[in-house]
């Protein structure tokens, strides 16, 4: 999914403050009697040795990087100046859709936020600001009359506590009664923040939200820090360590949370920072759900959340957290806990959610955004992917694993036996394995030209097998005469004609006639069965696949394909339906032949077993699953150096519907063409692609693969080819 960027400053810019303005200013003016108690060394700090913003040491207070929303910029001017002026605070813990609410702000000071909610809640919402520090809120309440006028209100709709965040009982907010309770940098500040939490879990409405801002801690404070008056006041000292809190609110009720804006914290003071030490803090906006039936981690189940647009100070996106933004009319990932959370708030009447799946395992943004995004065709699984995969992993390139030029080195064509050419992409199946995301709609087919090419190529390069695959190569409307004609050559040449089909367009009265068409080509079938149950087959080819491919078989069967005594070869392939590898290739072929023979009364000669490529639709699997990387995993750690030695790019070229030359039919995937001199001199290193022409005219020389993370499916376990696997005593190395 391509994103909107977030605003400008997001993700913690303006992380690389200059340490040389650091300078040593406290003064005993400006340190609180330590005798007091903290909540009247807090009021000392703000009441009296605090004019301003200006005057903190630190950006603990004031330490968001973020600019506010827009919605809430929008009011600030209509505030009165002395509030502004007297505002301390980090963050801008005022979520969006607040029309009709009830709103608590814990840790109010002079007002600045409990005026813009105010305004966002309207006149028939009500602000509660509470705070312990009469001088602050003496500057609140003088412009109560005045911000109602400002706002065109007819009375002001809120009102100012006095007292403690700890005891909101004391001071009249009854259980269940608040839509919204904010905080800006303050509960940091009391001694008694499970109390707090506490406290809010009981005001919030089923479905309330606390949204706040406030420091937090990588580790925890020892307690000649924690009880630092300065630092205390400076919002430090009071810092939370990050899993502590999370320990916390999971007692209070709130199984799960997620932050909206992470900034790292800077101290301006030499004397804090000498303090301090190695110790880091960072300042943080929670949003937490009053919802039921969360984890206690984010877990995936292959949802999304797609944003209507509704919220009228939002129209084009809501951000839910600081790294998801839920974009008008785009499907999003989101876990389990957070559709929970948005369907049970006031936010749900403006999302539609995807319906819980299958258990996907924890939820990682990335991972599922990326599944979203390729289901829908906006993202690719390509080059770069993969690559980025395998460095994600922590895994070496094959070309290092492998550390031989000579194996990685394909000969000059004379010496090369097999020409497998890809002439269509048309499928009448779309099955789940296919890393060609072949298909009905995909019409893409060779040229009569080019096919003929294939054909001059083949002579001209001495091969002996012309493997003729798709999608469904009987859909190309020349295959009978390139099947006969591939043939005659292969039989001259001593070879033969290998046909890759599904069997299940045979099934239909038009695409018969291929059956007679095959045995008198002596063409080699291969047919894919990925199971010998109709269940298994058919969930990852469609339903009753399995039954038509054994119609055809039987037919087959009758024709003299499939049995010693017929002589033509009919062999089948299991693709496995997972992220797992294939069993040892000889005991499936036991357990097919005596089950198919049982079942289904068929045979067949040989089956091949491969492993899958994690590419195209199969790669779509994995990333819905969440098992892209730990399947890439599996193949690297099950490499196979002998497999290598046998790979099936070692001896074969491959050719796309567009004569381009490939070394196996995966590079064409990933855009990997042979690559020849540009020119005859090449004295200046360029390249071009390789084309079916070149076969035909002089050959290929010898020449590097060109390699990839999707060549460990190959070389892992048994190996992997279009003949099956490639070792049949697996030794990894």
């Amino acid at each position: 999914m391509t994103e909107e960027p977030k605003a400008a400053g997001a993700q913690g810019a303006g992380r690389d403050v200059a340490h040389a303005s650091l300078v040593p200013s406290l003064d005993a003016s400006q340190i609180p009697d330590a005798e007091l108690s903290i909540h009247d060394q807090v009021r000392e700090y703000y009441g009296r040795i605090l004019a301003g913003s200006d005057d903190l040491k630190t950006n603990a207070c004031c330490c968001t990087t973020d600019a506010p929303p827009k919605y809430v910029r929008d009011v600030m001017p209509e505030i009165a100046d002395e509030i502004m002026e007297r505002f301390y605070g980090c963050g801008s813990p005022i979520p969006p859709a607040l029309e009709g609410c009830t709103v608590v702000d814990l840790g109010c000071g002079v007002g600045r936020d409990v005026y813009v909610l105010s305004k966002l809640v309207g006149e028939t919402g009500r602000v509660v600001g509470v705070d312990m520090t009469p001088a602050q809120l003496d500057v609140a309440r003088a412009y109560q009359d005045e911000q109602a006028a400002r706002f065109g209100f007819a009375r002001s709709n809120v009102e100012f506590k006095c007292g403690y965040i700890e005891d909101l009982a004391e001071l009249g907010i009854e259980d269940g009664t608040v839509d919204l309770v904010v905080s800006n940098c303050v509960i940091n500040l009391t001694p008694f923040k499970e109390q707090v939490f506490s406290e809010i879990y009981r005001v919030l409405k089923p479905g309330g939200e606390l949204y706040f801002s406030d420091v937090f801690c990588d580790r925890r404070m020892p307690p000649e820090l924690r009880d630092d008056p300065v630092l205390r006041g400076e919002c430090l000292g009071g810092a939370l360590y990050l899993d502590d809190f999370r320990r916390m609110m999971a007692r209070q009720g709130w199984a799960s949370y997620l932050y909206t804006v992470i900034d790292d914290i800077h101290v301006s003071d030499l004397a804090l920072e000498t303090k301090l030490g190695f110790m880091g803090f960072t300042s943080r906006t929670v949003r937490a759900i009053k919802a039921t039936g969360l984890e206690d981690a984010h877990e995936s189940y292959g949802q999304t959340a797609r944003y209507k647009g509704t919220i009228p100070e939002m129209p084009r996106y809501f951000d839910l957290t600081d790294e998801i933004r839920l974009i008008k009319g785009r499907d999003v990932a989101i876990s389990g806990n957070m559709a929970e959370m948005i369907a049970q708030s006031r936010y749900g009447a403006h999302f539609d959610i995807r319906p819980r799946g299958a258990h996907r395992g924890a939820f990682d943004y990335q991972r599922a955004q990326d599944a979203v995004a390729a289901r829908r065709g906006k993202k690719a699984v390509d080059l770069a992917y993969v690559d980025e995969a395998l460095a994600r992993i922590g895994e070496p390139s094959f070309e290092e694993r492998v550390n031989s030029a000579q194996v990685l080195t394909a000969p000059a064509t004379p010496a090369l036996t097999t020409m497998q050419v890809n002439i269509t992409y048309a499928c009448n199946l779309a099955c789940r394995h296919c890393y060609l995301e072949c298909s009905p709609r995909n019409r893409e087919a060779m040229s009569r030209e080019t096919l003929q090419a294939c054909l001059d190529a083949f002579d001209a390069g001495a091969f002996k097998v012309m493997d003729i695959t798709g999608g469904s190569p009987e859909l190309h409307p020349d295959f009978s005469w390139f099947l006969a004609e591939a043939a005659r050559r292969a039989q001259a040449a001593g070879g033969h004609v290998i046909v890759r089909s599904n069997l299940t367009l045979l099934d239909q009265p038009e695409y018969a006639h291929f059956i007679d068409e095959y045995a008198a080509a002596g063409a080699h079938v291969t047919a894919s069965i990925p199971y010998y149950s109709p269940e298994t087959a058919d969930a990852q080819r469609g339903r009753g696949v399995f039954e038509r491919a054994m119609r055809v078989i039987r037919r087959l069967n009758e024709r003299g394909y499939g049995s010693a005594a017929g002589g033509l070869p009919l062999d089948l392939v299991y693709n496995v339906s997972g992220p797992f590898l294939p069993p040892p290739q000889d005991m499936l072929a036991d357990l097919y032949r005596e089950e198919l023979a049982r079942r289904e009364g068929i045979e067949f000669n040989d089956l091949f077993a491969f492993n899958n490529y994690p590419l195209g639709r199969f790669a779509h699997d994995l990333l819905d699953a969440n098992m892209f990387d730990s399947y890439l995993k599996l193949l690297v750690e099950n490499f196979n150096a002998l497999a290598v030695q046998r790979m099936m790019c070692r001896d074969q070229v491959n050719v796309d519907v567009d004569g381009r030359l490939y070394d196996c039919e995966v590079n064409h995937v990933l855009g990997l063409p042979i690559q020849l001199p540009a020119d005859a001199d090449a004295s200046d290193g360029a390249t071009r692609d390789a084309r079916v022409e070149d076969l035909a005219k002089g050959g290929l020389p010898e020449r590097s693969l060109r390699t990839h993370p999707v060549c460990y499916s190959c070389s892992a376990g048994f190996g992997s080819s279009c003949g099956g696997s490639l070792v049949h005593e697996y030794s990894a190395d």
